[in-house]
């Protein structure tokens, strides 16, 4: 009796010194949480644009690259209400971000002249302000990418900005420190519409924060202590991709080299498959995706329609269909000139559809090297398919294939010593294939022409064709 109850103490006690254990290990990772959460990398989501998929992977590639850099800090998304639930599930449980859902603020300037439709929600980005769990918060725009570990930015006062423009700051990256007051202040200059030159949230920032441009250059403090105030940021925190182009590699002097930004047109964004070769950082950004998110949601779609492609070209040499019988074998004096312009517009029309169909069909977002090949493999099988239709000079008409797949490849050469050396290998180039393109086309349009005029082989039913003794004796 006396030994089970010295085993039921023995139990107790070793219960109580695990649980003792567990909540002292618990009390220092919450402590742990908490001090190493006190900032945060945020980003804002929205609906209502023609891109708002694109713009959601974006958002979740430069999130997930911040991973592999070690940040000591959160990542938010400011989500509108209208985000997608599954979205919103997949950046939660799949990235790891904390998304904190908002209603969107109303534009008062979407009225003004010269407004964007597509900067209608960007006052959303003010929400920034209200993240009050932080002490500092680096605000980004997605297409952003990320070089290297950048938490020193923490360090920066209540407001930091980058002037890629020599006169006004960009609201791509920028640092701020948290604040109801503030917060409630911007919401009150909204609604009493406050100077607002570009209707956005940029032009709304300019405005709040006149006198950026005179405040000094921000440098981290070496024992990891913050700066109050506000402090322009050395234009490496957001180094325009045009800087890149003009050498082809990046020689920004003033602040570590850290993150690249892409302000240019919404169709020159990187994420998009025909941005490499043609803007050559188009492929960081890709391989960037293809490390951190990967390609599962395009690849069954890029199959289908290579699938289909090929299919059409197998079938098309198989069957070999033609429309000769039904545009060609007709009298000349029936074939009217009205009818030979038509056919010649068909045939143009057909030619502009073989290289553009296949571009809207291939998935914006997927690999350049996926989105290129399939292009190709598209307009290949059209081209085909326009050349046995018609019956025209397959050579003539996959010259501007021949010339396209050429350009990529001159596009795509690494070794170019800069980006002036790049661009006059292209015109070169384009002047060079020029004279090809067009006396491809004099071709067709001579095909086309002779088919159009010859005399008919297939007489129609009931009409007599004279000479026909002359034509059996040759």
């Amino acid at each position: 009796m006396a030994g089970g109850t010295i085993r039921c103490l023995l139990l107790v006690l070793a219960i109580s010194l695990l649980a003792t254990d567990v909540l002292g290990r618990q009390e220092v990772e919450e402590k742990r949480h908490d001090t190493k959460h006190r900032h945060a990398y945020a980003a804002m989501m929205y609906m209502g644009t023609p891109r708002d998929y694109e713009f959601y992977v974006a958002l979740r590639v430069m999130m997930r690259s911040l991973v592999k850099f070690q940040i000591q800090a959160d990542r938010v998304v400011i989500a509108s209400s209208d985000v997608p639930a599954q979205w919103v599930q997949a950046m939660e449980k799949e990235d790891g971000l904390k998304v904190v859902t908002v209603q969107n603020l109303r534009n008062p300037y979407e009225f003004q002249g010269g407004f964007n439709p597509r900067f209608k929600l960007t006052m959303n980005k003010l929400y920034a302000w209200n993240l009050l769990d932080y002490d500092r918060v680096v605000m980004l725009d997605s297409d952003n990418l990320f070089l290297q570990n950048t938490d020193e930015l923490f360090q920066c006062g209540q407001f930091c900005a980058v002037f890629i423009n020599p006169c006004i700051f960009h609201t791509g990256l920028f640092v701020l420190q948290p604040s109801k007051d503030v917060f409630d202040n911007m919401l009150h200059e909204l609604d009493i519409g406050r100077s607002n030159p570009d209707g956005a949230d940029q032009g709304f920032l300019v405005s709040y924060f006149p006198d950026l441009l005179d405040r000094p250059m921000f440098h981290p403090p070496a024992n990891g202590t913050k700066v109050n105030g506000t402090y322009r940021l050395p234009l490496g925190y957001q180094m325009d991709a045009s800087y890149y182009y003009l050498k082809l590699r990046w020689n920004v002097p003033c602040g570590p080299n850290s993150v690249v930004t892409f302000p240019s047109a919404p169709w020159f964004k990187p994420w998009y498959w025909w941005s490499w070769p043609v803007l050559p950082l188009g492929l960081s950004w890709h391989e960037q995706r293809r490390h951190n998110l990967g390609y599962a949601s395009e690849l069954p779609l890029v199959l289908i329609e290579a699938a289909l492609y090929i299919s059409i070209i197998i079938v098309t040499k198989l069957v070999k269909p033609t429309c000769s019988k039904l545009c060609y074998n007709r009298r000349p004096e029936k074939c009217s000139a009205f009818m030979q312009g038509m056919v010649k517009v068909l045939v143009l029309w057909s030619m502009l559809a073989t290289y553009t169909v296949p571009f809207f069909l291939i998935p914006r977002t997927v690999h350049p090297l996926m989105g290129w090949p399939l292009y190709l493999l598209g307009t290949l099988s059209l081209a085909i398919v326009v050349a046995s239709f018609f019956v025209l000079p397959s050579l003539a008409v996959l010259t501007t294939w021949i010339g396209l797949a050429g350009s990529l490849f001159v596009m795509a050469y690494p070794w170019y010593s800069n980006g002036i050396v790049r661009a006059l290998m292209v015109f070169g180039y384009a002047f060079c294939t020029a004279p090809f393109a067009w006396a491809s086309l004099v071709k067709i349009m001579d095909s086309l022409q002779t088919h159009l005029e010859r005399e008919p082989f297939f007489p129609r039913l009931g009409e007599v064709t004279q000479g026909t003794e002359f034509s059996k004796l040759y």
